[in-house]
């Protein structure tokens, strides 16, 4: 059903409207169906980002039904230069009422069920993934700039809403040693992750990542010791250069505890001084240096924030984003270059 390439482009692109799914209301005669639907939008989530699948793809996605019982799905380029040759992609599928609901099989076995919602026809085709049908085909300029913007806030406010641990401390009743030197190659590697053994006894690890489309795959063979004050510490030898990497658990406890933010706000004038002080390491901050815009006493979810050492401040713009595990981001313009650094409390504490 095209399924695989619709939800790949999907985070590539397009304009946005939130779509609350609530409201379902029962189809009772199938006939009003018959005909010709076009899959004008396509949805992540209940709550996801709503795309123009003709504007993320250049191509007409139409689902077209027969009172038999059958229909067919054509994808076509809206642009013959695009299509590079390629003809247009059909595929027969089968189609029955049940429930109120029209099920729709697709000869690749995929399914698609179709359901009013809110007023709304909408085609579920699993994995949180909706396309929005209609009877007129509807295409949209995209506005990449708003649409990665909206993109970043859903999955900041995801990130935030999901509860975490500290992955750096050692739990000996666990015993959690694999996930812990896992946490370290995942730092080690700006984010890969790795796939990790050990052996107990002579005390050492072997840490692998498979090749990817850009990046060769990584075996990484070192050694690790539980400390008596129950850290985890790590040490290997990088093969190509020849230099000790060493990871300390005690560091890495601590620097995850400072970066991260409380639920109740009440540690993020210490957050943001911890990543004040490391972005700028000709000064140090204190949590009582801290200013937050007007200082009101409900945090606005943008602002501004000086920070002060001495006679010396220095403003950043914010952005938090509220939840179990908070997100604070620090910006400033850069004139002397021309552009804009940010910092995540996230990628500090990592």
């Amino acid at each position: 059903m095209k399924k695989k390439m619709m939800v790949s482009a999907m985070v590539l692109s397009a304009s946005a409207i939130v779509c609350m799914m609530n409201v379902n209301a029962e189809i009772k005669d199938s006939a009003d169906y018959m005909g010709e639907w076009y899959a004008n939008y396509v949805i992540e989530g209940d709550a996801g980002i709503r795309m123009n699948v003709a504007g993320i793809l250049g191509v007409s996605y139409t689902f077209t039904f027969d009172e038999d019982g059958t229909g067919i799905s054509v994808v076509a380029f809206l642009d013959e230069e695009e299509s590079e040759g390629e003809e247009d992609e059909t595929m027969n599928f089968t189609w029955e009422l049940t429930d109120g609901k029209i099920i729709v099989t697709m000869e690749d076995d995929s399914v698609m069920t179709i359901d009013e919602v809110d007023g709304e026809v909408i085609g579920d085709i699993g994995d949180d993934t909706y396309f929005v049908l209609g009877r007129e085909f509807v295409e949209e300029e995209m506005d990449w700039e708003t649409l990665l913007e909206q993109m970043l806030a859903q999955d900041e406010a995801e990130q935030a809403n999901t509860p975490k641990e500290n992955p750096y401390v050692y739990d000996p009743n666990t015993n959690n040693v694999t996930s812990v030197i896992g946490a370290f190659m995942t730092s080690y590697s700006y984010g890969d992750e790795y796939e990790i053994t050990i052996d107990e006894e002579k005390k050492i690890f072997t840490a692998d990542k498979p090749a990817t489309e850009y990046f060769e795959a990584d075996h990484i063979e070192g050694t690790y010791e539980i400390t008596t004050e129950h850290f985890v510490n790590v040490t290997w030898t990088d093969e190509e250069y020849g230099f000790e990497n060493t990871y300390l658990g005690s560091e890495y406890v601590e620097k995850w505890n400072t970066f991260t933010v409380k639920e109740d706000l009440s540690n993020l004038k210490e957050v943001i001084a911890a990543m004040a002080s490391e972005s700028d390491w000709e000064h140090e901050y204190t949590a009582d240096s801290v200013t937050i815009g007007e200082e009101e006493e409900e945090i606005a979810e943008e602002g501004t924030v000086t920070v002060k050492d001495g006679d010396y401040e220095f403003t950043y713009n914010y952005k938090l984003v509220s939840g179990v595990d908070p997100i604070i981001t620090l910006s400033y313009h850069d004139e002397e270059y021309g552009y804009d650094p940010e910092y995540r409390n996230y990628d500090m504490r990592q």
